[in-house]
């Protein structure tokens, strides 16, 4: 690859088609393509991606090499959606594409692809800021999930992915399109018995008068996109009347009217019918349509770390968040989460030569300290299993599958009746990432256990290292002496992960003298 020109090139393997970008520093796209490749079609039907469809995504990623080679790209980074992770064979297509192509290709999974989209609309949408101003709602369709986003007084509130992508609806529905005369009726009951169970059980407050549509199955609406331009509001009375139009069209009429692929067709009702019940539901009075893709949010990725984009909200923050949003969802102490994140996060930042951590791990710790309890909504007894099960099982924005899987593993370890050392061992993660794991849980657990009165006595904390021993003084008007059982009960973890001990010690009206 060239040096020194500044152009990335980014490729996502999605479901329905290959997306090509290369991009300057400033985000500025200097060669785009796509190209249509049914491997959904192979995943929903049959389970697994056929040879002769790896074979053309093979074509597609060489032509894509001798583009990025034409603009003197300086480096090329391929992903695969989810959707193409579900594959049954989806390790060998891997391997395959990498062995036949030379390029690395990573999975993504489904709370990655939602923080690289948001981060697309921050900073390619042009009113972006302006709509999120009140509440908007963010609707991404790909082939085979909807993910739905919320942002309220400028701030990203949650995020929840709904299974009811159009390409998987219409292989659900393959059969029942074959047999029965009323086929238009029967796919609307199934998709609105679907978004309605899964409205019930958001945490929705008030309406959300913009919704942003955008994704990978968007091929109808894309048309409404003028040429050159990002997006296109429509006001709900336009998209009704589009919508009355073209969603009992015949395929002759789609092809005439729109240039739409014969991949497409399938997707049009599905898309229009999701489309259509979600802005109902939210009771939204203008749409944005936008042409925005994965691709794109890879781009700002890159650009960020290049300090070349300004956004308006940090992929970091969106994060927490989300953490946030799921801590609320299992009716964790507030307070407590507080107190024990605060801590955590204190112990870290003055522990950094111990540990030798980065800020990546340090947010994996302020995860972990917000989702820690939230097992206990299920059962207090032996709560930190039930922490881990729940975090494995729930969407964090953000977080890749082993990340999330630290987390977990994490809030799994925090308490003082959680598992022995050797039990980690056990882990299905990978040695470097245990450990990082240990030294994290490690801190937890010292930072749960000054406040594990629930009672916030502590006010604030001192650490001194010393050569054989961290030592923590805590300020409090209050008796510590739980807090001090607590600590010291927990501390021959901290001892054994880092071969120091720790002690606390207090410090105030009931706080004197050492643990």
């Amino acid at each position: 690859m060239a040096k020194g020109t500044g152009i990335i090139g980014f490729v996502v393997i999605g479901a329905q088609a290959v997306f090509i970008r290369a991009v300057d520093r400033k985000m500025h796209v200097v060669e785009s393509a796509q190209t249509d490749v049914d491997i959904g079609e192979d995943i929903f039907t049959n389970q697994r991606i056929q040879p002769a469809t790896v074979n053309r995504v093979t074509e597609v990623l060489n032509q894509a090499k001798l583009l990025f080679a034409g603009v003197g790209a300086e480096a090329v980074h391929v992903v695969a959606t989810h959707s193409v992770a579900e594959a049954a064979n989806a390790e060998f297509v891997r391997e395959q594409l990498q062995d036949r192509t030379g390029h690395d290709i990573i999975f993504v999974n489904q709370s990655q692809e939602s923080l690289y989209r948001n981060l697309a609309t921050d900073a390619f949408l042009p009113n972006f800021k302006e709509i999120i101003k009140t509440a908007a709602i963010l609707v991404d369709i790909s082939s085979g999930s909807v993910e739905l986003t919320f942002y309220r007084d400028r701030q990203f509130i949650f995020s929840r992915t709904l299974k009811l992508g159009p390409l998987r609806v219409f292989e659900v529905m393959r059969d029942v399109k074959r047999h029965v005369p009323n086929y238009d009726e029967v796919l609307q009951d199934y998709i609105n018995s679907q978004i309605r169970d899964f409205t019930r059980m958001l945490p929705v407050d008030g309406d959300y008068p913009t919704m942003i549509v955008m994704g990978s199955a968007l091929s109808i609406m894309e048309q409404l996109v003028p040429a050159g331009k990002r997006n296109t509001l429509m006001q709900v009375a336009d998209f009704n009347d589009f919508y009355g139009k073209v969603v009992h069209s015949s395929d002759q009429y789609l092809r005439a009217h729109y240039q739409l692929a014969d991949s497409d067709m399938a997707q049009v009702q599905p898309v229009l019918l999701l489309v259509h019940q979600m802005q109902e539901f939210f009771h939204t009075t203008q749409l944005d349509i936008t042409n925005l893709k994965l691709v794109d949010g890879l781009a700002v990725i890159y650009a960020l770390r290049q300090s070349n984009a300004k956004l308006l909200i940090k992929p970091e923050e969106q994060i927490i968040r989300s953490a946030l949003a799921l801590s609320d969802r299992y009716q964790v102490d507030t307070a407590h989460r507080k107190q024990v994140t605060t801590f955590a996060l204190q112990l870290f930042d003055r522990l950094r030569k111990l540990h030798g951590l980065d800020k990546r791990e340090r947010l994996l710790l302020e995860i972990a300290a917000t989702l820690n309890d939230i097992g206990s909504f299920v059962d207090v007894h032996e709560h930190y299993r039930h922490s881990d099960y729940l975090i494995q099982a729930s969407e964090i924005l953000g977080l890749s599958t082993e990340e999330q899987q630290m987390v977990g593993t994490i809030t799994r370890f925090h308490s003082t009746d959680s598992p022995s050392i050797e039990e980690l061992q056990e882990s299905p993660l990978p040695n470097t990432k245990r450990i990082v794991v240990a030294k994290l849980a490690a801190l937890l657990r010292l930072a749960d256990a000054m406040d594990v009165s629930r009672q916030q006595k502590i006010s604030k904390i001192a650490v001194s290292v010393k050569p054989t021993t961290v030592q923590i003084t805590a300020t409090s008007t209050d008796d510590i002496e739980l807090e001090k059982w607590s600590f010291a009960n927990r501390a021959d973890f901290f001892a054994e992960v880092y071969g120091i001990t720790a002690e606390l010690k207090g410090k105030g009206q009931y706080g004197l003298g050492k643990a």
